[in-house]
């Protein structure tokens, strides 16, 4: 059996982050733990040390930008892989398998479970 890789999901919108985490669980390819509040994604990363984190780039307290900075700025997260999720742009936007946006993956909150779990595969095995 492959190894279990650790999701942390940064989002404000708590019916999100609980849909994603079903959704990924179900899988079975992945642990998801998750922060409905920017500002403790920090601390959870430090703590969980994830594989990859899926973060919103729109959310009220911080970006998902400022998100990405702090986790960069140190040496237990800075090699976390980052993919933005966002609802700011569209699927087409986004294309199948998402864009880049400040050096960063980005995809449409909008993409199907499948094309996300595609996309975050390919993050992986870099």
């Amino acid at each position: 059996m492959a190894d279990i890789k650790k999701i942390m999901l940064v989002d404000d919108d708590e019916d999100i982050t609980i849909a994603l985490k079903t959704k990924l669980e179900k899988t079975k390819k992945f642990k998801v733990v998750f922060t409905n509040k920017a500002e403790e994604a920090f601390k959870l990363a430090k703590k969980e040390l994830p594989d990859l984190v899926i973060c919103d780039i729109d959310m009220p307290e911080m970006s998902g930008g400022d998100v990405a900075y702090a986790l960069s700025e140190s040496d237990k997260t800075k090699d976390i892989p980052i993919l933005f999720f966002s609802s700011l742009v569209s699927k087409e936007d986004s294309g199948s398998t998402g864009k880049v946006i400040g050096g960063r993956h980005m995809i449409s909150k909008s993409v199907s479970i499948s094309l996300l779990i595609d996309k975050i595969e390919k993050m992986l095995e870099k």
